[in-house]
Parts: C-alpha cells; structure tokens; sequence
C-alpha cells in the first residue's frame, strides 16, 4: 500500500460499521416452526460441479424441519437412490424467492464436527454480474472439528488482486458443540461481519480499487449448505464420525428503517 493512502484507510476503518443514526429495523424472519420446508421461500440445492455442491442430493432424508429447526445431513451415500457420489449432503438456497440489499443478516445455528465437513451460511446476487464482476458473502463457514469459523467477503479484487489489502476475511470463536449467531451487515462505506455478537471483520470501501466493493449494488440471497469433502476441507476419512448435520434455528434480516 502506498504510505499517502494510508491515512485514509484508517479513517475509513475507524469510521465503517459505527452505530448509524436510524438503526436497523427487522423486515424478515425465518424460524423454522411449520412442518416442511416453506417452498415459497427455499429450494432445495442440486447437484453441480463445484466443491460446495458436488456431493448435494435432493434426497428427502437430507433436509427437512425438525423442532422447529431446519436440518440439513450430509451421510455415506447408501445406494438406495441414482446418487453416485460416496456422500450424499443438503441443502437449500432462496434465489428468486427471498433476496435483500443493503441489509443485515442475522443466523443461529449449530453443527456437529466431522473430519471432511464443511456447513456453509452464505449470500450470493440474485441477478447474473457482468464479468468481470463478483460478489459473495460467507457469513459462516467451519472445517473439521475447528473451534472457530470463517467469515469472508469475496470480489473480483479480493480473488485476482489482494485478500490482504484490505484484509478479506476473520474468524470468530465458537462453541462448536452449542447454538452459535453468526451475522453481516451491509453498508455503503463497510462490510461488517459478527460471531455471537462479537465483530470479526470491518472490510471497509476503499476508493481507487477496481471491483473491490461491489456488494451494496445488489441483492442477495441465502444458501444454507451442508458440504463433505473438498480442496479446502480434506477427505471425509472419517465415515463413523457421518451423519453430519447442520441445523439452523433462525434467520432474521433488517433494513434501515
């Protein structure tokens, strides 16, 4: 970083995520309590090519709602169905369904730990970006038995440019064996992202940088996976430690009011 930016950079870390004028107002919220998955809202993953999604099924016994929660499994795949992957995992997102901009997003949730899982709460645009444009928000992501999470913010600059410059990404202490609440908060001059209330990361807006904060441009929204296996995670070499689960006991989102 060249020394005449710096002065800004500070000013602008130590003025993103302070407390604003107006507040947040609760818009949505998500709390599981039905007897099935509300189709209006969530549609179950399908299988792709990618790490986070080539093991997903649309298996019925992988996502589902339970005491008022919604369950998401990763297991051995047990032949019973066309699936071929030695793992089978769920999970749902809310694309054309249920998006927001410029918000707050709040989730409680819990997982077991497993050598090879990787649960994933997330945000993605509710449009296709032109390239070369990127935009993604990693609200929650765990690996194996770690006693932390990631939180990350990804851009074009952020992936083909620096992670560093600004720092891109934190993690936050958990207790992995408990409900923990995991946030972001959306602003025009700052990400800002929460593990149990605690502030992980402030990525603030730096001007002069191509592509490097895209995100109140958009609307976002949500996908609650359950992954096994991947470049980042390792092997599932684990399989008595299966099933996974990922459970999630509500999501609540705010707007300024």
């Amino acid at each position: 970083m060249k020394r005449t930016a710096i002065p800004l950079l500070l000013f602008g870390l130590l003025a993103a995520c302070t407390p604003r004028e107006k507040g947040w107002s609760l818009v949505w919220t998500e709390d599981f309590n039905g007897d099935r998955i509300d189709p209006s809202v969530w549609t179950r993953v399908e299988k792709g090519p990618s790490n986070w999604n080539d093991m997903m099924s649309l298996r019925e016994d992988l996502a589902f709602v339970e005491d008022g929660a919604l369950v998401l499994l990763g297991k051995v795949n047990d032949g019973s169905t066309a699936d071929t992957t030695a793992f089978v995992t769920g999970g749902v997102h809310s694309k054309g369904k249920k998006s927001f901009q410029q918000c707050k997003v709040e989730i409680r949730a819990k997982f077991n730990s497993a050598n090879g899982f990787w649960p994933a709460l997330w945000l993605m645009p509710d449009l296709s970006l032109p390239e070369p444009l990127y935009a993604e928000l990693d609200i929650m992501e765990h690996l194996n038995h770690d006693d932390f999470v990631y939180q990350t913010v990804h851009s074009r600059y952020s992936l083909d440019v620096s992670r560093e410059d600004p720092p891109n990404y934190r993690t936050g202490k958990i207790d992995k064996d408990d409900w923990n609440t995991y946030a972001v908060e959306v602003y025009q001059d700052s990400i800002c992202m929460y593990t149990n209330n605690i502030k992980t990361l402030t990525y603030p807006r730096v001007e002069g940088k191509k592509y490097q904060f895209p995100w109140p441009d958009y609307p976002f929204y949500l996908i609650l996976s359950n992954q096994l296996e991947g470049s980042w995670v390792g092997p599932a070499d684990k399989p008595e430690e299966l099933p996974s689960e990922l459970r999630i006991d509500w999501i609540k989102v705010y707007q300024w009011k």
